[in-house]
């Protein structure tokens, strides 16, 4: 790991681990984009020193917030996903071991409260960790999706990364 990989990390911050081979990225791990809007979105907070899922710089509604978490309907949606939502870390958390006991229990009292108040009938809840190489996920900050599949379809959240940007994305 070079020092370029460490400098600026500290509490709070992302491991120097994440996102390995695109250490220039502090927030955003652009292979897993999902799609181009997406990842002009990432690469214009990044480029802004702006943590995109930060509740000040998120462009989406909040739905609602606890000292812990803000809620929104996901804007990129996982194909066959009737409902989905993201639950986000409120302070810069990137790494799940910096969850207080706390935090745990307000991420169930916010799951039942989106089951009941959303009838969600059934679905999975998917929090990724750690390498976004590894996890598959976008952003480094810690957060949570709450996925109720549409009838009849399957909801595949990718676990596992990629190295390079999918064919047709580009920076």
């Amino acid at each position: 790991m070079s020092s370029e990989d460490v400098a600026g990390v500290g509490v709070g911050m992302p491991s120097p681990e994440v996102g390995r081979g695109w250490g220039k990225y502090k927030y955003i791990y652009p292979p897993n984009a999902r799609g181009q809007e997406q990842l002009d979105i990432m690469l214009r907070m990044e480029a802004a020193d702006r943590d995109p899922m930060a509740p000040e710089y998120i462009e989406q509604e909040i739905l609602f917030m606890t000292k812990y978490w803000h809620v929104s309907r996901n804007r990129f949606p996982y194909e066959g996903a009737e409902q989905q939502f993201l639950i986000v870390a409120v302070d810069p958390v990137y790494k799940i071991e910096d969850m207080t006991p706390e935090m745990w229990l307000d991420m169930q009292q916010i799951w039942y409260k989106l089951m009941n108040e959303y009838q969600m009938e059934g679905g999975a809840f998917c929090m990724r960790f750690g390498d976004p190489a590894r996890s598959g996920a976008s952003l480094t900050r810690l957060h949570a999706h709450l996925i109720m599949p549409a009838e009849g379809e399957k909801v595949r959240p990718p676990i596992g990364g990629k190295k390079a940007l999918k064919p047709g994305l580009h920076l």
